[in-house]
């Protein structure tokens, strides 16, 4: 009994303390994550992200849902998971899956935020505090890194180093793979597409601009039914005359009774600016 008691009293003085700073942190992260995922699904814009501005978009955009949940609760559930070991001593092996989790964070909000600057041509605030919470978060975990050990080599520099760069690329990859698929258009996608067809709209682009391949992923297999006129004069069944005609430099562009909007738009700003009245809930 007395040595059993000698070794609580040694472990309770080596082991490490709960890492507080993490944890505060942690449920600022849960706490935005939360927010945007209402949001997100009761279709209202953040504050201070009215509608059709650069957060709205990019909450609309097909890198809003991953798997079929909305990308923020995931976000949620990757600051519960970093809160609640934090909570506890970080051991070696909880420092181990708290450093992966928030590395991988770090790599999918990186891969999102170039996404939302390159790609949708937008900026989201809220995103960004995101992203610089789990910045934040890694960083704190490395000024807690455990002294390597004989049982745990990989935590030496070099090695964390290349675990790190690990999840990161399995991070990406797996976030690329399921943003690329184009899933079945619904009846809503398909009955906006023909109407803006319909109604005399226009969505210039080319082959080649990722936006407007992202545009075209917002309706699905309904993209074919968009009004899109094809402005890269190598590509088949290009119409310049008309993207000069409309003086289109940017893309997409989308003219839509008399105005003129550039960068991708979400379906719910198409459907306001075209005055499209649905059958069918989005």
């Amino acid at each position: 009994m007395a040595k059993k008691s000698a070794h609580l009293a040694r472990h309770q003085e080596t082991a490490p303390p709960p890492a507080w700073e993490i944890v505060a942190l942690a449920a600022a992260g849960a706490a935005l994550a939360l927010y945007l995922t209402i949001t997100k699904l009761t279709r209202t814009a953040p504050l201070m992200c009215g509608a059709g501005s650069s957060c709205d978009l990019v909450q609309g955009s097909a890198y809003g849902v991953l798997l079929g949940v909305p990308t923020a609760l995931w976000g949620a559930v990757l600051y519960v998971a970093l809160g609640l070991l934090a909570m506890r001593p970080l051991t070696r092996r909880r420092w181990l899956w708290s450093f992966g989790l928030a590395v991988g964070g770090v790599a999918f909000s990186a891969y999102l935020t170039a996404v939302s600057l390159f790609v949708l041509r937008a900026a989201c605030s809220w995103c960004v505090a995101s992203a610089l919470i789990v910045v934040a978060i890694a960083a704190a975990l490395l000024r807690r890194r455990p002294a390597p050990g004989t049982r745990w080599p990989w935590l030496q520099p070099a090695r964390l180093a290349v675990l790190a760069g690990l999840v990161a690329v399995a991070t990406v990859g797996l976030s690329y793979a399921v943003f690329s698929a184009t899933g079945p258009a619904s009846p809503y996608q398909e009955a906006l597409a023909r109407h803006l067809r319909d109604s005399g709209a226009r969505f210039y682009g080319a082959s080649w601009c990722p936006a407007c391949r992202e545009q075209k992923r917002l309706f699905g297999t309904a993209a074919s039914e968009l009004p899109y006129v094809e402005c890269d004069a190598a590509s088949a069944g290009a119409r310049t005359d008309l993207c000069v005609q409309a003086n289109v430099r940017n893309f997409p562009t989308w003219t839509i009774r008399g105005g003129r909007h550039e960068g991708v738009l979400p379906l719910a700003t198409l459907a306001n600016l075209s005055a499209f009245t649905p059958k069918t809930a989005p």
